[in-house]
C-alpha cells in the first residue's frame, strides 16, 4: 500500500508506543491534539495508516513469530535453526508464561487493537469529512481490530475485550472476556467491514488495502472456528460469486514481488523497499541460506528456518521417484537444485551444511540478493485458502462431493491427479487438510492453527514428527486441552492483575 510511507509521522498521535512490552500500556498525548489534526478526511486517511502499520510486525501478521515460530516450526514441518531457548520453548510445546515470542505477539495485537479503536472512535466524531469516506475508514479500522483480535482468541481463547478508546484515566485492570464474546464482537466488526469495503480498490495507490472479500474471508474462517458451517458456507460464496479471485496458474508467480496484489491475494501484509528500505521486512534474510555468496544475499542471510524432511517426504512423486508436486518445484530448493530466479545458486549435495541442516531451503520469501529491507509484502489470506475453507464447511454439512471438486483445483494446479468425488466424510477432511499442508508452508494458514481448531494437532504431531518422543507431553498438561490455548504472557498479566492464567499451566 503505498500510503505506508506516512506510518512514521502518524506515530506521534498514536496513544500506544510501540516498543513497550507491556499491556495496553497509556502513554501521554503529545502536542499534536484533536483541536488540530482531526479536522479532515486526510487526518483521519494518516490515523487509519497507523492502524494498518501494526500488521508489519514480524510478531503480528509479518509471517514470522505466529507463521513461522509458532505455527510451522511447532506443527513440526519447518525446522528452526538457531535453536535459542524461546523458539526452543515453542518447537517442544513447553510454552512457558515467559516466553519471548509469544509475549512479542500478544502486545503487539493488542497495539493493533488500540490503534483500530482510536480509529473508530475518533473518526466517527469528525465532522469536517466526506461522510462516505468516514464510513469506509470507520469500517476499515473494524476489519483490522477483527484480525487482531481473532489472531488473539485463536491463540489465547477469551481475552480482555476493548473496543473503546483508552487514556490515562482508563482502568487498565480489565478482566478475560469469554472466547464466546470475543468471538461475538470479531464476527460483529467483520459483518460492519462487509456490508461497507469495496469489491476492489480502482485507484492503485489503495490497493492492498482491506475489501469486501477480505473481510469475508476472516468471516468464513472465524465461522468455521465457531463451526458454524452454514454461515461459513455463505461468506464463502459470497467471495467465490464476486469474481474478484481466482487461482493463478504458476504457483511461484503467486508469491512474486512483481506480481504482489495479484487476483490470488485475498489480503497481504504490504511492505515496501523505499526509504532505505524503512517500510520492508526481513523474510528474505530469514529464507536465504547463511553463508551463500553475497550476489545471491545481498545484506545478509539466517536461514532461521527449513522444511523438515517429514514435509519433503509427504509430497507426491510420479513413477520415477521424483516429486511431481509443483509447488515444491516453486517455492522449495534441495540438494542439487537451482534458485528458480538466480539459477547460478546451486544447493549442495551434501547435508548438514551451513547453509541447512536438512538440506532444503524455502524460496517463497527469498527471491533476489536485497541490500535493503525486502518490499515483499507477506500473504495472510490467499483464495485457495477460501476454497479449503469452503470445502471444510461443506463436508461438514454432507456434500462432499462439491468439497472434493474444490479439493480437486488445488491439486490441479500442483499438477497432481484429481482425487475420487466419492471418498467418505473423514476421508475428505484428511484430502483438505493434507492440501492445507501442502499448499501454505511459511504462511499463517495449515499448521498449528487449522490443526487447532478441528483438534488433530496431536495426532498430527504424533504421526510426523520424528521427536515426538523427545516433547515428553505426559509432563505438559496445557496440551491436553482442546483448543491447546498458549499461555497468557506474564509481562501481561504484571501490568493487568485481573488476568486468570488458561488452563494447563501454572497459576499467576
Amino acid at each position: 500500500m503505498n500510503t505506508l510511507n506516512k506510518i512514521i509521522g502518524v506515530l506521534i498521535i498514536i496513544l500506544l508506543t510501540s516498543c513497550t512490552s507491556k499491556f495496553l500500556t497509556v502513554t501521554p498525548k503529545d502536542e499534536l491534539t484533536d483541536a488540530n489534526f482531526f479536522l479532515t478526511g486526510a487526518d483521519a486517511e494518516a490515523a487509519l495508516v497507523g492502524a494498518y502499520g501494526q500488521l508489519q510486525e514480524e510478531s503480528t501478521f509479518g509471517n514470522v513469530v505466529d507463521a513461522a515460530n509458532l505455527d510451522w516450526t511447532m506443527s513440526g514441518d519447518l525446522y528452526e535453526q538457531d535453536q535459542n531457548t524461546p523458539r526452543v520453548q515453542l518447537e517442544m510445546l513447553s510454552l512457558p508464561a515467559n516466553n519471548l515470542y509469544i509475549g512479542q505477539m500478544y502486545t503487539g495485537l493488542y497495539r493493533g487493537v488500540a490503534r483500530a479503536n482510536f480509529v473508530i472512535g475518533r473518526v466517527a466524531k469528525m465532522t469536517g469529512i466526506d461522510a462516505i469516506q468516514q464510513g469506509r475508514i470507520i469500517a476499515e479500522a473494524k476489519f483490522l481490530r477483527a484480525i487482531y483480535y481473532y489472531k488473539l482468541v485463536t491463540y489465547f481463547g477469551g481475552v480482555p475485550l476493548v473496543v473503546e478508546e483508552l487514556n490515562a484515566s482508563s482502568k487498565l485492570d480489565i478482566p478475560r472476556a469469554s472466547a464466546a464474546d470475543v468471538w461475538a464482537q470479531i464476527i460483529t466488526d467483520l459483518k460492519d467491514a462487509a456490508a461497507v469495503l469495496p469489491v476492489t480498490w480502482t485507484n492503485t495507490n489503495d490497493v492492498g488495502r482491506a475489501t469486501k472479500g477480505s473481510a469475508l474471508a476472516y468471516l468464513a474462517k472465524s465461522y468455521l472456528w465457531r463451526q458454524n458451517w452454514d454461515d461459513a458456507i455463505k461468506a464463502s460464496e459470497e467471495i467465490v460469486n464476486s469474481n474478484a479471485y481466482e487461482l493463478l496458474t504458476d504457483f511461484r508467480s503467486v508469491f512474486l514481488e512483481t506480481n504482489e496484489n495479484n487476483k490470488e491475494m485475498v489480503f497481504s501484509t504490504q511492505y515496501g523497499s523505499m526509504s532505505n528500505g524503512i517500510e520492508g521486512n526481513q523474510l528474505d534474510v530469514r529464507s536465504a541460506p547463511r553463508g551463500a555468496a553475497p550476489e545471491f544475499i545481498g545484506r545478509g542471510a539466517n536461514s532461521n528456518f527449513v522444511p523438515q524432511t517429514n514435509w519433503i517426504n509427504a509430497f507426491e512423486k510420479g513413477p520415477d521417484g521424483k516429486i511431481k508436486d509443483k509447488r515444491y518445484w516453486g517455492v522449495i530448493i534441495g540438494p542439487g537444485e537451482h534458485h528458480q530466479e538466480m539459477t547460478d545458486f546451486v544447493m549442495p549435495l551434501t547435508f548438514p551444511n551451513s547453509y541447512t541442516k536438512t538440506g532444503y531451503i524455502v524460496t517463497k520469501y527469498w527471491q533476489k540478493a536485497n541490500i535493503v529491507n525486502s518490499g515483499l509484502n507477506a500473504p495472510i489470506v490467499r483464495y485457495a485458502e477460501v476454497l479449503l475453507n469452503y470445502a471444510e464447511a461443506l463436508n461438514e454439512k454432507g456434500r462432499s462431493e462439491d468439497a472434493m471438486k474444490l479439493v480437486n483445483k488445488i491439486r490441479e494446479r500442483a499438477g497432481l491427479d484429481a482425487k475420487p468425488l466419492s471418498l467418505s466424510r473423514e476421508q475428505t477432511l484428511d484430502a483438505i487438510f493434507y492440501e492445507r499442508r501442502m499448499e501454505f508452508v511459511w504462511e499463517p494458514a495449515g499448521a498449528f492453527q487449522d490443526l487447532n481448531r478441528r483438534n488433530r494437532f496431536m495426532d498430527f504431531i504424533r504421526a510426523n514428527r520424528a521427536d515426538y518422543d523427545k516433547i515428553n507431553v505426559q509432563s505438559k498438561p496445557w496440551l491436553n486441552e482442546r483448543p491447546i490455548l498458549l499461555p497468557i504472557p506474564l509481562g501481561a498479566w504484571d501490568v493487568n492483575k485481573a488476568l486468570v492464567q488458561n488452563p494447563g499451566y501454572p497459576a499467576f
